[in-house]
């Protein structure tokens, strides 16, 4: 039976820093700019309420009035992302880079281009950011995500330092540097920055899950266990921890400890199949075998393409004397790249 682990390095991109200010009503004289300084002012209040769509019909109209307002322009355009209209965000973005090319505009496009995965761009945009304003911290935290998710882990170690050397107390950028170093084998320095993430955020979740992770990494079971829970207290609904902590019970062979905690997974998460799977595993290792096949074939109905999952089935199967099944299932895991499986179809299945 399988038993990787399936632990998740995951980046978390900062959200855009709004910074509402009220434009100098001293240098505008006439009325629709005052009407739109107006209109623009009482969309910060509905911001500030959370009412992000009346906040955007407030800017439409105070853009009509004033079509060169530079800050309703860029407010409108954080407003929009917070509602996750990128196409809309970025059309606002590349216009104040037209009307104010210095202006934080390729900040924010560059921050839209990395939410849509066009990562290129988003170093290209994040890059000019960072000539227009080199002290700012944010752009090369995004760059370094942009460059991160292009595996170009030099380049986004480089800029995550230089983001945490403008910011000393910057928590995401010293988690997402630590997820890095793990993928890279520096563990030692990867605690002490993921460390650095939860003294700096004690309510940062995936930071202590991530030191769940690399604790499990290097064999250090307890620690785990402690820092999985520690994010599950912060963030009860985080499917992921869960997930997590049930591998490290799995491993223990505490099954029905590993049960829980998928269930919970499963519960927050209906369509995952991975902790379907690991599931599964744990009812097999307390004999439900039918328990066992019903949740490997859930994970293989949310993703035909989870070779581990056929693996698994396939090897319960074959306990029952399905022979035939667990055959159909090793070659649907072999076609998935599962190498164990197609020897187990060259030395237990019968070739017509």
């Amino acid at each position: 039976m399988n038993k990787k682990r399936f632990l998740f390095l995951g980046l978390v991109f900062l959200p855009v820093m709004i910074f509402c200010q009220v434009p100098d009503t001293s240098k505008i004289s006439s009325k629709d700019n005052l009407q739109a300084i107006k209109l623009y002012n009482e969309s910060l209040e509905a911001y500030n309420q959370q009412r992000y769509l009346e906040a955007i019909t407030m800017l439409n109209k105070s853009i009509d009035l004033h079509p060169k307002f530079v800050k309703a322009y860029y407010n409108r355009a954080c407003f929009r992302l917070l509602s996750n209209d990128l196409d809309g965000a970025k059309a606002d973005f590349t216009y104040l880079i037209q009307l104010e090319p210095e202006s934080k505009g390729y900040l924010g496009r560059g921050y839209v281009f990395l939410l849509k995965n066009d990562f290129l761009k988003a170093i290209e945009d994040l890059s000019v950011a960072i000539l227009n304003e080199p002290k700012n911290a944010a752009a090369y935290y995004y760059r370094g995500c942009a460059n991160a998710q292009l595996d170009k882990l030099t380049q986004a170690i480089a800029d995550f330092d230089k983001a945490i050397e403008l910011k000393p107390d910057f928590s995401l950028a010293y988690n997402d540097r630590g997820t890095l170093k793990i993928k890279m084998k520096e563990h030692a320095s990867a605690k002490t920055d993921l460390t650095k993430a939860v003294t700096f955020d004690p309510s940062f979740a995936m930071a202590y899950n991530h030191l769940g992770e690399l604790a499990a990494i290097t064999g250090d079971n307890e620690s785990a266990l402690e820092n999985f829970t520690a994010a599950l207290k912060i963030k009860p609904e985080y499917h992921l921890a869960y997930q997590n902590r049930g591998r490290i019970k799995y491993n223990t062979e505490d099954f029905k400890g590993a049960i829980e905690d998928y269930n919970k997974a499963i519960a927050i998460l209906p369509e995952y199949y991975e902790a379907f799977n690991n599931r599964g595993l744990a009812k097999y290792n307390l004999g439900d075998l039918e328990g066992a096949i019903s949740d490997f074939t859930k994970a293989i109905e949310l993703n035909p393409k989870y070779g581990e999952a056929w693996l698994n089935r396939g090897v319960v199967k074959e306990m029952i004397r399905d022979n035939k099944g667990a055959c159909n299932d090793w070659s649907k895991a072999a076609e998935q790249g599962i190498t164990i499986a197609e020897k187990y179809v060259n030395s237990q299945c019968q070739k017509d």
